[in-house]
């Protein structure tokens, strides 16, 4: 988001000053450097969704930088010196545009390693998600009650429990992620039912649930594909004898 929002400023500036050298008349060339950029954006969101609300910062932004363009264009026509208010004004909209760009790098994928290990707390083997998890659907909310109600003993067993494939997963692409389950000893742990269940936010269409195979002793392994990009949640469910294990967290796939 970080990217076309920058990005389509960048164009929007070369837009208006190219036209403008070409003898587009001030008016159409602002026109031109607000639309053709959104109509690129409207585009690309079809193939990358990432919500009405990023849709909407796009737009504002895109239509105010082309205003303070034109109002430029049209200073430099009369070949005036711009005043101080409009200067501030102007000072204000860039200081705004970078202020959504970072929430907006924040809310997709949370503050830097180096930031959030300075200021927040990070317990031992625990890892600190701060980017906006979504909404949920209310039918997801019961999960939640089980999930509570096992944590102290999920606690006890030690069990250490190791997931590799997710940094190289790509949207419809086919991926194998392998599980490595462990007990306090460090022994793997054999004979057990390892289930992946993969939600997206607010779109329960798109869930997924898959079974682990044990390729070898506390070894399991499965070969999923994602039909899209984005955040996801991953409910880890894994049953040995009596003892349960219940695991939730927050997944980000790149698109293919």
């Amino acid at each position: 988001m970080t990217e076309t929002l920058f990005g389509g400023l960048l164009l929007a500036a070369l837009l208006f000053f190219v036209s403008r050298r070409l003898g587009l008349p001030n008016f159409w060339a602002g026109i031109l450097s607000g639309a053709l950029p959104f109509l690129l954006y409207l585009a690309y969101s079809q193939q990358h969704w990432t919500g009405g609300d990023v849709l909407a910062i796009h737009f504002a932004v895109y239509l105010a930088n082309a205003g303070l363009l034109m109002v430029f264009g049209g200073m430099q026509q009369k070949k005036q010196k711009l005043h101080w208010a409009p200067r501030l004004i102007i000072g204000f909209f860039i200081g705004l545009v970078v202020l959504n760009a970072v929430l907006l790098s924040i809310s997709s994928r949370g503050l830097p390693d180096s930031i959030s290990n300075l200021f927040l707390p990070h317990p031992a083997n625990e890892t600190v998600h701060t980017a906006f998890p979504g909404l949920i659907p209310h039918d997801r909310n019961k999960l939640y009650e089980p999930h509570l109600a096992r944590l102290d003993q999920q606690r006890h067993l030690g069990w250490k429990i190791g997931i590799e494939g997710w940094d190289t997963m790509r949207s419809k692409t086919p991926s194998t992620i392998t599980l490595k389950l462990d007990d306090a000893q460090g022994a793997g742990i054999a004979g057990a039912e390892v289930t992946m269940g993969l939600w997206r936010m607010a779109n329960s269409r798109d869930d997924q649930k898959f079974t682990l195979s044990e390729v070898s002793p506390g070894v399991y392994q499965t070969t999923m594909t994602l039909n899209d990009s984005g955040r996801w949640i991953l409910d880890l469910y894994i049953q040995h004898g009596e003892d349960t294990y219940i695991k939730q967290q927050t997944l980000y796939i790149d698109g293919d």
